[in-house]
């Protein structure tokens, strides 16, 4: 560790970024920002505001007060900067750019998790993010309240490790089906996804197209079973079937698909559709319950990562900043990946924040005093 000795655990935390590497076009965007927001480098904006995100900073004036800091001026190499040329900057980011950034990041934590699971999970579902209608008239969504929406892919592995994989981002009003058909393109890999998504003629699709998937029917779909498979005595699965799904059992008689039910305390029985014949019943109860997890993805970037503070008002602005939200969460991502830590994301962004213009060798030591 002896080549981290002297480098701020902040600049480490940035390193990952790589710019001189981004692509022809991403080059030119960058210097038409340059030449537009002329007092502010591009590499300077990025990291004020990916340091703004995982700081809680509230606002734009906020960070403009934060630049009172010595550490932070230093770690930047610049002076005050006023609200208005942050918030012109904000908007002048190139999404596609950011993008960009996002997708160098992931392939480095591919390469960080190559080997760690045969199976890829992938969760996918939406969230939403409200505000106020006369704030912020573009976003569509109901009478009193606009909004937008981040429909997303998380991967999921083993010892609870999990990433944003690919998003997308509406306006609150579009429906989570318009999108599953993008996010599933990995043969081989489960999707697992909650009843909103519920589309026979997808499932159809994904069976033939081999993708397999997880998800959960409504109380009254119809189902013709054709065989019942043996379930555990002792266990919280009531039947576990080979059926065919709707009306038209005559013409999907080819198409058969699994039923799995489930028993739940003080509630109604969970059932779940699969094409995964495999597995057993359990394990696919497993598969489902693991959507919790996305909920806690998204917890954890509206909490923790200024998703409940919007720097903009503008459509563009509010977009580059939920971007720079999952840039954000894949930095402290490769921190954990590269020094092999066990703690969470949050545990390990609490101590980051404490010491992040201490010394990376200093950072480490605290989760490794030998």
């Amino acid at each position: 560790m002896d080549k981290y000795k002297k480098k701020k655990t902040i600049k480490k935390w940035l390193s990952f970024i790589n710019l001189e590497k981004l692509s022809g076009k991403s080059q030119k965007a960058i210097q038409s920002f340059e030449s537009y927001i002329k007092k502010l480098t591009y590499d300077r904006a990025l990291r004020l505001f990916l340091f703004a995100i995982n700081n809680e900073t509230k606002s734009l004036r906020h960070l403009d007060s934060q630049l009172v800091n010595p550490d932070l001026r230093k770690t930047f190499e610049m002076d005050e900067i006023s609200y208005s040329q942050l918030s012109r900057a904000l908007k002048k980011l190139d999404t596609s750019v950011l993008m960009e950034i996002f997708s160098q990041l992931l392939l480095l934590v591919h390469q960080q998790t190559e080997g760690q699971k045969s199976e890829k999970i992938y969760l996918v579902d939406s969230t939403t993010f409200s505000f106020s209608q006369p704030s912020y008239p573009w976003a569509k969504f109901r009478k009193t309240k606009s909004g937008v929406k981040l429909h997303l892919s998380l991967c999921f592995m083993e010892d609870g490790l999990l990433h944003p994989e690919q998003f997308g981002i509406s306006n609150a009003v579009e429906h989570d089906s318009d999108h599953l058909e993008v996010f599933v393109n990995k043969p081989e890999a489960t999707y697992v996804f909650d009843r909103g998504y519920l589309d026979f003629d997808r499932f159809d699709k994904m069976h033939s197209d081999g993708y397999f998937f997880v998800t959960r029917i409504k109380k009254n779909t119809i189902t013709h079973v054709l065989d019942e498979f043996e379930v555990k005595k002792d266990s919280d699965v009531v039947s576990d079937q080979l059926v065919i799904l709707g009306k038209k059992k005559d013409t999907n008689k080819d198409k058969p698909f699994r039923v799995i039910t489930i028993e739940r305390k003080g509630q109604s029985d969970l059932r779940l559709v699969t094409n995964k014949l495999t597995p057993k019943a359990e394990e696919i109860g497993k598969m489902y319950k693991s959507c919790w997890q996305i909920e806690f993805f998204f917890k954890h970037i509206k909490q923790h990562m200024t998703i409940k503070n919007y720097y903009s008002k503008s459509e563009d602005g509010v977009v580059n900043q939920i971007i720079l939200a999952m840039i954000v969460y894949l930095l402290m991502l490769l921190i954990k990946l590269e020094l092999g830590l066990k703690q969470t994301i949050f545990q390990i962004l609490r101590v980051f924040r404490a010491v992040q213009f201490e010394s990376y060798d200093y950072f480490v030591r605290i989760f490794d005093p030998g």
